[in-house]
Parts: structure tokens; C-alpha cells; sequence
């Protein structure tokens, strides 16, 4: 295959990640570059052995089939059993793993792959963690020749590409979940909101600060690429708070901009454990932008970045406040038990691990000011 076809192939596995109805046709030529006719990325849960993600590209499978698959096929699917035991990135030929007799006696083959004129297969683990495995198989009709060394050479072309690509989406469909928002959870949130480096350049922004940057009176633009206000002199406020949340020790701050339509700009450092300061390898900050007459407090624009419930807020307002969980069950006549079970909810949800680090991230959305 040409370095033109790759670079095709390349292009279409990370426009799958910012627009996710891609994938199917991003695996479709990811198959194809590797001598396929159709293909299947699958993205298993180790433990409970249950679908998280499936892509299959290809006329062999509709819809339904595809539901089929997740349903009951993935079970019995001796690929998958086959590739609990590869290294990641080790490609292989199913007719050299997987023999006649296996084929013959088997639900999977017989009753799912081989009507739909499919034999041969090309596959690898392309990513693996604890809990996870994803892979990706390329697949022959019975009536064509086996795949052959020159096809595991073409794979292993995409696939340092395909592992990139699978891994940022997953940082993505984080959602709501922890500050390191993806992109995915940024353009679900009804506030605008994006993510700027420490020189204000925008890496990525949702529709509604889009929507924003075309107000005339949101007292926000976007210049070269930065971030920048409309108000001559509220710009060194934005600059200034930008650098403070991207230097260290990074600082949270607040300001107040536009005339007509008043909103308040907040500017929270982004941790150094996000994946969005893994792949940029730069101190980023998120800017948050709220409508004044929403009056959003501190603790209740956490809540919304962090996605928590209101008994969460209530008990990170505790923590926030200096008392123990044992203080806050006694104070509002709660079990100790339920209080734990939000704290860990909590963790989770912020991506931390101890009380001491829950603090200090819940504490870095910053407080509400007026003028600075």
C-alpha cells in the first residue's frame, strides 16, 4: 500500500475521534489497507467479558447482525479468546491459530461468520489495559486467498495509529465525569466552555463558545487563534489569569466581562494528570464562561463540571468547610456508611484517590470576584 493510502487511512482514524460517527468508516479502511473486505474494531470489558465499544465496517454485517454480535456471538467468538493471550500490536492469521476442526465444531463460525462469506482473518490486540482490551480483526471472504505476511506488514503500519486514536477517544468519552473533560463532555455541557494553553491559544472549544465569539456584546472573541476580549482593557485581566492558572503553582481565578450581556469568566487550572496535558505536553487551563443572570455559585458550577449529585455537593461543601465525613453523617443525621459511599463517588467522579487531593481539586474552581 502507498504512503498516500496511509496517510488517508491516518487522517480518518483522528477525524473519527473528534467526530465519532466516523469510526465506522475509519475501520472500514483500516481493513481494507490491510488486504480486508470488511473489518471489526471491539472494545471488551476483561472482567465481566461485555461489549464497551464495537465498530464493524462491511456489507457482511447489518445493523442487526452487528446487535447480534454484542449480544450473544462475542462470547463464543474464539478470536476473542485467542487474542487474551497476544501482546498488543502482535498480528496473526486466524488459519494459523484457529484449526479445521475448530471451525467445524464451532456456533460462532458456522452460524455468524461463515453465512456471511467470510473465512479468513488478520488480527492484533491494538490496545490493553486492567480492565480493557481492544481489538481489531480484518476479514476475507472463504473464496480469496489467506492473509499473508506482506497484509501483517500493512497493518503494523496503522496500528500505532489506531492505538493514538483508540485512546483518545476514550480520554473523550469521559464526559462529565472528572475536570479533565474530553471533547465529547465539553460540547455536552450548556455553557461555554474551552481549553486554552498558556499563551491563550485555543486547543479546542464547544458550539456555545462558538455561539459566544459571535455575539458583538459577549465582550469575548477569538483573535489568531487566542482567546482575547473585546474590551481593551479587560485583556491584561484575561492574560493575567490565563498565566496564573498555567504556571506553578497554578492559580484559579474569576472576572467580569461585557457590557450589555454581563457573564463571568472563570479560569481553572487543568491537573497535570489530564490526558490533554499528556498529549499537548504544556500547561493548559479551562476557561468556563457563565450568564450572570444564571448566578452560578463556585460550588454549583463544580457540581456541573464534575457532574455531581446534589448529595455529593452537599458533602464536598462539607469537606470544602474543614469538617470529616464523620462530623457531616452527625451534623445532617446520616449514616457513616452513605456518607463513604458519596465520598467514593466523589473520588471517582475527580479522579482522585485520598481526601487531601479531593480538597484541593474541588477547591481550584475558583470563587466568584468582582473586577479582578
Amino acid at each position: 500500500m502507498s504512503e498516500e493510502s496511509l496517510d488517508h487511512v491516518i487522517s480518518a482514524l483522528y477525524e473519527a475521534v473528534l467526530e465519532p460517527d466516523k469510526w465506522q468508516e475509519a475501520v472500514g479502511l483500516c481493513g481494507q489497507f490491510a488486504g480486508g473486505i470488511d473489518a471489526q474494531m471491539l472494545t471488551i470489558d476483561k472482567i465481566q467479558n461485555r461489549v464497551l465499544f464495537a465498530v464493524i465496517a462491511g456489507e457482511a454485517f447489518p445493523l442487526q447482525f452487528n446487535l447480534d454480535y454484542e449480544q450473544h456471538y462475542v462470547k463464543i467468538d474464539p478470536h476473542v479468546t485467542l487474542l487474551r493471550n497476544a501482546k498488543v500490536h502482535e498480528w496473526n492469521f486466524c488459519q494459523r491459530t484457529i484449526f479445521p476442526g475448530v471451525v467445524n465444531r464451532s456456533e460462532f463460525y458456522q452460524d455468524f461468520l461463515l453465512p456471511r462469506g467470510l473465512g479468513y482473518a488478520l488480527l492484533a490486540v491494538v490496545d490493553e489495559d486492567e480492565s480493557s482490551m481492544t481489538s481489531f480483526v480484518a476479514m476475507r471472504s472463504n473464496e480469496m486467498r489467506p492473509f499473508d505476511s506482506d497484509n501483517k506488514m500493512d497493518a503494523l503500519r496503522f496500528s500505532s495509529h489506531l492505538q493514538r486514536a483508540i485512546r483518545m477517544q476514550q480520554k473523550m468519552t469521559g464526559l462529565l465525569n472528572q475536570v479533565d473533560l474530553g471533547a465529547m463532555a465539553i460540547d455536552a455541557l450548556a455553557m461555554a466552555i474551552l481549553i486554552v494553553d498558556d499563551s491563550g491559544r485555543i486547543l479546542h472549544l464547544n458550539q456555545k463558545t462558538e455561539e459566544l465569539f459571535k455575539a458583538p456584546a459577549s465582550g469575548l472573541k477569538s483573535r489568531f487563534g487566542c482567546i482575547t476580549t473585546t474590551e481593551q482593557n479587560q485583556k491584561h485581566k484575561l492574560n493575567k489569569l490565563i498565566f496564573d492558572a498555567t504556571r506553578t503553582p497554578a492559580f484559579g481565578g474569576a472576572m467580569e466581562l461585557g457590557l450589555a450581556e454581563p457573564r463571568h469568566l472563570y479560569v481553572i487550572p487543568m491537573s497535570a494528570s489530564s490526558p490533554f496535558i499528556r498529549d499537548w505536553q504544556r500547561p493548559l487551563a479551562l476557561v468556563v464562561v457563565t450568564d450572570n443572570r444564571n448566578n452560578l455559585s463556585a460550588l454549583t458550577l463544580t457540581g456541573r463540571l464534575y457532574n455531581l449529585t446534589q448529595a455529593e455537593l452537599r458533602v464536598a461543601s462539607a469537606l470544602l468547610a474543614g469538617n470529616s465525613p464523620e462530623e457531616y453523617a452527625l451534623e445532617f443525621g446520616v449514616k457513616l456508611n452513605t456518607v463513604r459511599t458519596q465520598l467514593k463517588s466523589l473520588f471517582s467522579k475527580t479522579g482522585t484517590r485520598r481526601q487531601s487531593e479531593l480538597v484541593a481539586v474541588l477547591g481550584r474552581t475558583p470563587p466568584l470576584k468582582n473586577g479582578d
